[in-house]
């Protein structure tokens, strides 16, 4: 099985800017039409995709039509001059930017993390398991999970035989047991 792709900030951005737009278009001219008037929690993470996707003339130019952009324009233009993603990472910039930053680095880091999260439950499921006498076998039978992938996971560690929710519902019923 291939591993996931990682995660890129460019890949974020495009797909957080449409999530975030009412019409959930990349459309520049739409997307700074909303950025303007209507939608202001766009702004940030607009300017950011623009930047890293070096369409900030194009955006630039639509701000141009647009009532107010004075600000976004200003922006725009201190965004190009740095090393986006470093400044990021160190915190100088804005508070919105910043909010963009971190929205992916949680969802960057959401994989690893659940990982992480998996193997410390595993950790309590078995001293659980051992303070109470409850089997592996009365697990997955009463849980209704598939044994070879449970015992895989208690015995050996091996945590892509698992999901998060699946670990969850183990040590929830471990600890009612």
């Amino acid at each position: 099985m291939d591993p996931m792709r990682k995660l890129t900030f460019k890949g974020f951005l495009t797909q957080y800017v449409k999530d975030l737009s009412y019409a959930g278009t990349t459309d520049l001219a739409t997307l700074a039409e909303e950025a303007t008037h209507n939608n202001f929690r766009l702004r940030a993470p607009l300017l950011l995709y623009a930047v890293k996707w070096e369409k900030t003339d194009l955006l630039r130019s639509h701000f141009m039509k647009a009532d107010g952009a004075e600000e976004l324009l200003h922006m725009l233009s201190s965004l190009e001059k740095i090393e986006l993603e470093d400044a990021l990472e160190n915190g100088k910039l804005p508070e919105e930017y910043l909010k963009v930053w971190n929205s992916f680095k949680v969802r960057r880091d959401k994989p690893k993390n659940e990982e992480e999260l998996k193997e410390s439950m595993r950790r309590k499921i078995l001293q659980l398991q051992q303070a109470k006498q409850c089997s592996n076998y009365r697990l997955y039978k009463d849980l209704k999970l598939n044994p070879g992938n449970i015992n895989s996971w208690l015995k050996n560690g091996d945590g892509s035989k698992v999901s998060y929710q699946t670990a969850s519902r183990i040590i929830t019923y471990v600890m009612q047991y």
